[in-house]
């Protein structure tokens, strides 16, 4: 195996990379954030979703920075696109447990990878998969932004707006996949897949923004007595 001298094919692999480590520091701030009880499901299913982007982010970034044998590049395209899938359906099980305002009954949560299996199903049935990919996303997203913006008037949560726009920009990062001739050159060149990685991230932190709790101020303790008096 050797790294692929088509300069397209590097920028898309790095940006893939830069997804996946931003998707990595997500998880370990979630993990380490005062997450109350009530939560914690919350924090799994976001966890677990910025998990399997990540898991895609470094396996797109081996697909397209390596000269890869044809069948196993073909190989590797299966659980991308499975971890795609999930990370999709579990996006969508975040959205419902911030609509109820509470956790998802458990018997519920199966749903939601069997979805993420049926689209990759889908993938293995249709041509073009990555197209698949991008109106089982948009659906996703549509409904996700609707849901965010209906609990900002609601609530006027913090949260649901940046929830809103980390969503807004993914919607803007589909578009841009799905235009497929764009092209972009800052010191390298990008085409489509690179700048579709490069506008998710700053998606990705913009969700996180919005999944991370609120900073609770610490309770001032009651102010010191006077001591005792000195010499």
């Amino acid at each position: 195996m050797t790294i692929t001298g088509i300069e397209t094919e590097l920028t898309t692999a790095a940006t893939d990379l830069l997804l996946a480590l931003l998707c990595l520091a997500g998880i370990f701030i979630i993990g380490r954030s005062p997450i109350r009880r009530s939560e914690k499901q919350r924090a799994l299913v976001w966890i677990w979703a910025f998990g399997f982007l990540g898991a895609a982010g470094l396996l797109g970034a081996a697909v397209h920075g390596l000269e890869l044998p044809a069948g196993r590049e073909t190989f590797l395209w299966q659980p991308l696109y499975l971890a795609l899938g999930w990370t999709v359906s579990l996006f969508a099980a975040g959205v419902l447990i911030d609509l109820r305002s509470r956790p998802l009954p458990r018997w519920s949560l199966a749903a939601f990878p069997a979805a993420g299996a049926a689209f990759y199903a889908a993938t293995l049935v249709f041509a073009g998969a990555f197209i698949v990919f991008i109106l089982y996303e948009a659906a996703a997203l549509l409904f996700a932004l609707g849901a965010y913006l209906y609990l900002y008037f609601r609530d006027r949560s913090s949260y649901s707006l940046w929830m809103a726009a980390g969503i807004a920009v993914s919607i803007a990062a589909a578009g841009v996949q799905a235009a497929g001739t764009v092209s972009l050159r800052i010191v390298w060149e990008f085409d489509h897949n690179g700048i579709f990685h490069l506008v998710q991230a700053a998606g990705v932190v913009l969700l996180l923004r919005g999944v991370l709790p609120p900073r609770v101020p610490r309770t001032p303790g009651p102010a010191p007595g006077p001591g005792p008096a000195g010499r």
